[in-house]
């Protein structure tokens, strides 16, 4: 399969690097999330939740550098290299989901009477997931697997708001990765060196950023 979106390939000597401002924003992603990462780990004493939080960032970053090598290295998608950064990519994305999902769970599902159904969903969800990846190899599973799980996460986070109001920044956060749907499936693209890729990368390490500020302040108060 050829990849379908304008040719950018820039060429270091005789290296050629594919989707440049994807691979650029795919890095920056990754760079972004260690960086989260680390500044949950300066925290002296961190509960399961923001332990939760630092594995999604850290899963994050690996699924985001995975995804640049993916579209740097490949001009053509197909073959054993390419299916191994970009199955990779997607499986990573799953298990990031997955510690979103268990940080909710540590968090502000703890005193819910039906905590234990929701755990149990999540592993679930999990195992099907990754093996969906796998089986179909379609990114198609990354965006079904999100959905069904940030939704409700987004929904637990805003009713909670009233008791910890640092919960609206990741429901927000939250808010602003939907976005990224609209903008993938109308391909909105602004310039060829910007397409619909870029985009929803940008809006990502908003989403990112948004949930981080309420991730720190909880983790800041459990500390």
């Amino acid at each position: 399969m050829i990849n379908s979106i304008a040719d950018t390939t820039i060429y270091i000597s005789d290296f050629a690097i594919h989707e440049p401002v994807t691979v650029l924003t795919d890095y920056i992603m990754t760079s972004l999330c260690i960086y989260f990462y680390l500044q949950l780990s300066r925290i002296f004493k961190t509960d399961n939740a923001t332990k939760y939080w630092k594995y999604f960032y850290a899963y994050m970053a690996l699924s985001s550098f995975m995804g640049g090598c993916s579209h740097a290295f490949f001009a053509i998608h197909q073959g054993a290299g390419y299916k191994t950064f970009w199955l990779g990519m997607q499986a990573l994305n799953i298990f990031s989901v997955y510690c979103m999902q268990q940080a909710t769970f540590y968090s502000v599902l703890q005193k819910s009477a039906k905590r234990r159904y929701w755990n149990i969903s999540y592993h679930i969800q999990l195992i099907l997931s990754v093996i969906a990846v796998f089986m179909f190899h379609n990114f198609l599973v990354v965006i079904i697997n999100t959905a069904i799980a940030l939704i409700p996460i987004m929904i637990i986070h805003f009713k909670n708001s009233e008791r910890k109001k640092e919960n609206l920044w990741i429901a927000y956060g939250i808010v602003v990765l939907f976005i990224t749907a609209a903008v993938n499936v109308s391909k909105l693209t602004l310039h060829k060196y910007f397409n619909h890729l870029d985009l929803a990368h940008v809006l990502i390490m908003i989403n990112l950023s948004v949930m981080f500020v309420g991730v720190k302040l909880k983790a800041l108060q459990s500390a």
